[in-house]
């Protein structure tokens, strides 16, 4: 293979990013929607991260390709905001609200005729987590797909009750989409390709916000008593998992921006003053 042919590490390519990384840092931390200990966005999230966030340490910066992902993230949702906009003129974005100890902002409040309220949530998402959402595999479409995320139906849950909305929509769009000669084999078409999309009725998800909700009281609760919680997050499935920053197999730890922070203060539940 011709030299030229191996990569080399960025001359110019990534300076943007580091534009963005410098402005991120220049802002700040993100301000929230009320002055609540949590945000929606850290629902399902791992107890002991939303208690060190609600203390209000910083947590390790956004590297670089996090920092792409989000701002293409960013992005996209304004992108869906404006056109969802000029087709439903009655409908919000960004509203602020807050349901007792969490607060953030609405992607879309939509009116519907026959879904009532509408709390629209979207997500962005590459190629691998997109088809593992609608249940694509190299044999064929699973009769039992993964579906969005725990965690985003817990966010658009608790957005949800707070704006008193009928039922949830979330929307997913993959940054990579399924090839022609594979949609066709699987029955999907252009849109399912890219863009998937899960109706939610209120029976489903209002037990679900109310059981985030008693869950971010138990956090509260235990900062309040002077103690770091034990590192639990929800799975997928709804389920607690017990993590340990230390242990490479916890994807969630990995991404956490207090890592570093949780492995000084060790596992279980220990006294706040540890976490300084």
């Amino acid at each position: 293979m011709a030299d030229w042919k191996i990569p080399q590490e960025p001359r110019y390519t990534h300076y943007f990013l580091e534009d963005q990384m410098q402005e991120n840092l220049d802002r700040g931390r993100k301000p929230q929607a009320f002055d609540t200990p949590f945000r929606y966005s850290d629902s399902g999230k791992c107890a002991r991260a939303m208690a060190y966030s609600s203390m209000g340490y910083e947590g390790e910066p956004f590297d670089g390709p996090s920092t792409l992902v989000t701002g293409i993230g960013t992005y996209v949702h304004e992108l869906v905001q404006d056109a969802i906009g000029r087709r439903h003129p009655d409908a919000q974005f960004e509203i602020a609200s807050q349901v007792i100890v969490s607060s953030g902002h609405t992607d879309g409040l939509i009116p519907s005729d026959d879904l009532g309220l509408v709390q629209y949530e979207l997500k962005t998402m590459g190629g691998t987590a997109f088809k593992k959402s609608i249940g694509f595999t190299n044999k064929g479409m699973s009769p039992n797909p993964q579906g969005p995320r725990y965690t985003a139906v817990l966010q658009a849950a608790l957005n949800a009750q707070a704006n008193n909305c009928d039922t949830i929509i979330i929307g997913h769009i993959s940054l990579e989409a399924i090839s022609r000669q594979a949609a066709a084999r699987m029955g999907l078409s252009e849109w399912q390709r890219v863009i998937a999309e899960w109706v939610i009725p209120k029976q489903v998800w209002e037990p679900l916000a109310d059981q985030e909700i008693a869950r971010q009281l138990g956090i509260l609760d235990d900062l309040n008593a002077g103690y770091l919680p034990i590192p639990i997050a929800i799975d997928d499935e709804g389920g607690e998992v017990n993590l340990d920053p230390s242990n490479s197999r916890y994807w969630q730890c990995q991404y956490c921006s207090y890592k570093t922070q949780c492995e000084a203060d060790g596992g279980g539940r220990v006294p706040k003053e540890e976490g300084k």
